[in-house]
């Protein structure tokens, strides 16, 4: 009797380097080398109002109706708060991490473009990250998960320095970027990407498109 081997699910080169990334911290901490003692939760560096913008708050007396429709927009406004923009820097202040994010570009990968998504929309994102600490930053663990407008995970897109990460070891005060490619669903219209190192609460970044 011949024996039919049971197709196995392909794990995705991203699912592999994460698995792989994850045994490495695990000795890395096994040997002590890692000491933090909770995760590192992001905050906004929202960009300061403009003089200009000021002046107008200054010289301006909303009347009644004005501020309740402020007030609504505040509101409304408030229901996002939670994800980052590309006007906002995510601050980790104990682990000495900045990373800022540019608007995504719609992209054609090249021939030799690595990709297991057989049909999709081809977007970049660029991010900035400094180390703002005091010792040398290890960006081996940084790295982002994105996800399509129904929150389902989506492929990444490896094509020349596209996915390739950040240089391994920046120094303090150093400001590097990256770039990384996502294969999103044809027609999307939006899409988030979360990005930190392994070990700290990670920022949400919404963009749409």
């Amino acid at each position: 009797m011949t024996a039919t081997a049971t197709p196995q699910p392909r794990t995705s080169f991203r699912r592999r380097r994460i698995q792989a990334l994850a045994g490495l911290a695990a000795v890395t901490l096994a040997l002590g080398a890692l000491t933090a003692c909770g995760e590192d939760k992001p905050t906004k560096n929202e960009g300061a109002a403009s003089p200009a913008d000021s002046d107008t708050t200054q010289e301006e007396t909303p009347d009644e109706d004005t501020a309740e429709d402020d007030a609504a927009d505040d509101a409304a406004a408030g229901s996002g708060s939670d994800y980052f923009t590309v006007d906002d820097m995510a601050v980790w202040e104990e682990s000495g991490i900045e990373i800022s994010a540019e608007a995504p570009e719609a992209f054609t990968p090249g021939e030799y473009a690595f990709v297991e998504a057989e049909e999709y929309d081809a977007y970049k994102v660029e991010f900035t990250l400094t180390n703002t600490g005091t010792e040398r930053l290890e960006t081996a663990f940084i790295m982002p998960f994105a996800y399509d407008e129904n929150g389902i995970e989506v492929e990444d897109i490896f094509d020349g320095d596209i996915g390739m990460g950040f240089q391994s070891k920046v120094d303090p005060g150093v400001t590097v970027t990256a770039e990384y490619g996502f294969a999103l669903p044809p027609g999307s219209t939006s899409f988030t990407v979360e990005i930190s190192d392994l070990l700290d609460e990670e920022a949400v970044w919404k963009f749409e498109l």
